[in-house]
């Protein structure tokens, strides 16, 4: 499976401000990604959200200012990264009031 990762800078968030963030909002998130049926795995201790879905895999960390996502993406998956990092970025912008998502 190809791999794809992403790292986002949030200024001024806690590690724990973006696990709560993160662990509230991800079926939402995915539900209107409509990637099929997925589970979602939280972990508060580690500030990390794993997912498993059938065309993809991902581990979201939650850091002090910083989340990081890596996934593994089907061959299915992987002409869909362009729309997976729109929507990354609306879901940041949205939420966290960031600009420059680039």
């Amino acid at each position: 499976m190809p791999s794809y990762q992403r790292q986002v800078e949030i200024p001024g968030k806690s590690s724990q401000e973006l696990y709560e963030s993160v662990a509230q909002d991800i079926e939402k998130f995915l539900a209107k990604a409509s990637i099929g049926k997925f589970e979602v795995d939280r972990d508060p201790g580690k500030k990390e959200v794993r997912i498993r879905g059938s065309v993809f895999s991902a581990t979201l960390l939650c850091l002090e200012s910083r989340m990081e996502l890596k996934a593994q993406l089907s061959l299915l998956a992987m002409p869909f990264r362009s729309q997976l990092d729109e929507g990354i970025n609306r879901w940041l912008s949205k939420t966290f009031n960031l600009t420059n998502l680039g």
